[in-house]
């Protein structure tokens, strides 16, 4: 069941409000309501994966010279040693040297950030990065499990 929208207001004006208009049609956002929306998510998506235990995604791109010494040896070993938490790896050629890897995991927070630290630090990597999102909902609950599986409101 979908939630009714509620509205609030926001006093802002001067050179924030023309940013915030700049970024809104930047990033193709229809209207304020939505751009607002948007940046909120992305805080509490930010906030949700710096929590350790959280359950994340990972996405973990990798720019790599495939002449360096055994770097695609490396790489697919360091894999191989989370295949739990590896969903999928794809592959793409750039040109004759270079090679774009990305890599999709899933696990703890804390265990994603390890893991794609491994990757991205593997020698051979000319370049890494890793944007994490949260596996779980971010506006449904109350943003944290309960240890036994159960839900219940309470205050926090």
């Amino acid at each position: 069941m979908k939630e009714p929208l509620v509205r609030f207001s926001v006093a802002i004006g001067g050179e924030l409000l023309r940013r915030f208009d700049e970024y809104r049609e930047r990033h193709r956002y229809p209207n304020r309501s939505e751009a607002v929306r948007g940046l909120m998510r992305a805080a509490l998506i930010d906030e949700a994966v710096d929590d350790a235990a959280a359950d994340a995604m990972g996405v973990v791109t990798l720019i790599y010279d495939h002449h360096a010494p055994r770097i695609a040896k490396r790489l697919t070993d360091v894999q191989h040693d989370h295949l739990d938490m590896v969903l999928t790896t794809t592959h793409v050629h750039l040109d004759h040297a270079r090679c774009l890897e990305v890599i999709l995991l899933r696990g703890r927070a804390a265990q994603v950030r390890r893991l794609a630290d491994d990757l991205i630090g593997t020698k051979g990597v000319e370049t890494g990065r890793l944007v994490l999102a949260s596996a779980a909902p971010i506006t449904e609950g109350h943003g944290h499990p309960h240890p036994h599986g159960h839900d219940h409101p309470h205050a926090h």
